[in-house]
């Protein structure tokens, strides 16, 4: 039986599946962004294929965004609180 859980060390979003908006590369060459941009703001994430395992929060990943398959990466990114949610990943499977 195979496992639909991954362990990671790095958090790789799209746009869609909730990387900040207002995190871009254009505004980043024109002011470059510090970690005090975004103190004590909370961003959150969706409908990654699989289930992620992070250690125990807080915990540090690399933020990653994916921008048609091409990886940009950002830095760390706190994760805070993690959520799996099973049944609403067999709702989605039998779509």
């Amino acid at each position: 039986m195979g496992s639909y859980i991954e362990l990671n060390d790095t958090l790789q979003l799209t746009t869609e599946q909730g990387f900040p908006i207002e995190l871009t590369l254009e505004k980043h060459l024109q002011h470059p962004f510090t970690a005090n941009d975004f103190d004590g703001k909370i961003f959150s994430f969706q409908n990654k294929p699989n289930a992620r395992l992070f250690h125990l929060a807080p915990t540090r990943v690399f933020l990653v965004h994916n921008i048609d398959g091409k990886w940009l990466y950002w830095g760390h990114a706190h994760i805070i609180e993690q959520t799996i949610d099973a049944k609403q990943k067999l709702l989605q499977e039998n779509l």
